[in-house]
């Protein structure tokens, strides 16, 4: 899992590369802690900077992807 919409709708966490990286955009007040979550989760409001927002999403993606077995890599489809 690389993204997650909660209950409440208002935003989505996502995976960061690190807790510091997930410290430095909640300190620029870009998201906020992902309740439940790892420390390296953070949640961005729906009403986010629509690049910042696909920028994330991608990077949590590439991140989870990067940890998974060669095999399962290799059943996804490419990223374009």
């Amino acid at each position: 899992m690389f993204a997650c919409i909660g209950i409440a709708n208002d935003g989505v966490s996502v995976k960061t590369p690190d807790i510091e990286t997930a410290q430095m955009l909640i300190d620029a007040g870009v998201g906020v802690k992902a309740p439940y979550f790892h420390r390296s989760w953070i949640r961005l409001p729906f009403d986010c900077d629509g690049e910042e927002l696909l920028h994330r999403l991608a990077t949590s993606y590439d991140l989870v992807r990067a940890s998974l077995t060669k095999k399962a890599q290799a059943a996804l489809p490419p990223r374009s």
